[in-house]
């Protein structure tokens, strides 16, 4: 018996993300249809720092209401878009200026994140997580500004200690494929 909605097909562990540095994708807009392979190994992995759950982000339609002289009924254009989400990220205080490779591994995803710094988001849906990208990945590119950080609070000492970016943006684009070289 499948445990899974759809038999063969397991979301889980199919939705990796990278960190991208804006100044490595200079001349993105709404019309990109590829970028260059080497921006998105080059950024940070972010996926294996949050729970599932964990980043959200969300389009909202910026529109204004038009009505030309000949039409009965005024209709709503789009304008552009706000973006906003959050990512929550395990990180360690404690460790932030340590210079040895575990305790930089930890705050990898806290140190993309700056508070006011800008990222694009690589979102490769369906693609595995083990499994590094290549000229076949497909995803979905955020351009988002980390308008604040906030160092949560555990509520048990099981948890992991975390830290929420909180996120806004207003450039979306789609179905994104990557091109080596």
């Amino acid at each position: 018996m499948s445990t899974t909605a759809i038999p063969g097909i397991v979301a889980a562990g199919r939705q990796p993300v990278w960190a991208i540095d804006v100044a490595d994708l200079p001349d993105i807009t709404d019309d990109t249809t590829s970028i260059p392979l080497t921006a998105v190994t080059a950024g940070q992995k972010l996926d294996c720092y949050y729970d599932f759950g964990g980043l959200t982000l969300d389009r909202t339609a910026n529109t204004r209401s038009r009505q030309r002289a000949c039409q009965k009924v005024a209709e709503e254009i789009k304008i552009g878009e706000t973006i906003s989400g959050t990512l929550t990220i395990v990180w360690d205080q404690q460790k932030l200026n340590s210079e040895t490779p575990e305790d930089q591994a930890i705050n990898a995803a806290y140190k993309a994140l700056p508070e006011g710094g800008e990222v694009f988001l690589f979102i490769a849906h369906g693609w595995d997580q083990d499994v590094a990208p290549d000229a076949t990945t497909v995803g979905d590119l955020w351009r988002v500004r980390v308008s604040q950080i906030a160092h949560l609070m555990a509520a048990s000492a099981e948890e992991d200690i975390m830290a929420r970016a909180d996120l806004a943006g207003s450039l979306f684009v789609p179905n994104v494929t990557l091109t080596a070289g």
